[in-house]
């Protein structure tokens, strides 16, 4: 699988959650952080977002992918989610080396628990053989800032939070050790825990 729309700009990213929005959070007034905490939230979307992100393929604002398959027999669960569009599933099969979109009918793409599934309707005459046999390509994510949930956005403010306040990686105990913190693990579980899946979910 790989991206192929321009990366998300961190103007885009500061859509979903704004600087105003994460000082009110942080009951920051001044301006001389302005900078640090546009990072913070860009770093805390980052986290959550994408093929790589903690919610396991969620992507947060739309991005165009396109996954290669050896084969579909009967049935392929797209890795990304929310695919919005399903109807915008484009299928294409690999035909003297180039790829030609598969015949109408061929192919229909539905949402199956939060996953788009694409399913095979007809068999081929002859089916292209090797590892990149197919090419299906799709957008994941939202299509705006407004549309992305606001368990999400509080998600990310969740993070720039705790950053703000603990520069480094561990915080300090009672007892002069320090621990890694697992208040903010247990916080995006809450928030955010519904839209996590395992990397095996299915």
């Amino acid at each position: 699988m790989r991206r192929i729309s321009d990366p998300l700009t961190p103007e885009a990213k500061l859509e979903v959650v704004t600087l105003e929005k994460a000082k009110a959070h942080l009951r920051v007034r001044h301006a001389d952080e302005d900078d640090l905490i546009q990072d913070l939230i860009v770093t805390g979307f980052d986290f959550l977002h994408g093929p790589d992100g903690w919610l396991n393929g969620y992507c947060l604002l739309a991005e165009q992918f396109e996954l290669f398959l050896p084969a579909i027999n009967s049935t392929a669960e797209l890795p990304l989610r929310p695919v919005e569009d399903v109807d915008a599933v484009a299928v294409a099969s690999l035909v003297d080396g180039a790829y030609e979109a598969a015949p109408a009918g061929t192919f229909v793409t539905a949402t199956e628990n939060n996953f788009a599934v694409v399913a095979r309707l007809l068999a081929a005459s002859v089916d292209p053989a090797g590892p990149r046999a197919y090419r299906i390509a799709f957008s994941a994510g939202h299509a705006s800032a407004d549309a992305v949930p606001m368990s999400l956005k509080q998600s990310i403010l969740l993070l720039v939070g705790h950053w703000y306040v603990n520069r480094e990686a561990t915080l300090n105990t009672a007892q002069g050790g320090t621990t890694i913190s697992r208040q903010v693990e247990f916080g995006l579980k809450a928030l955010a825990g519904r839209l996590r899946v395992s990397p095996d979910h299915s």
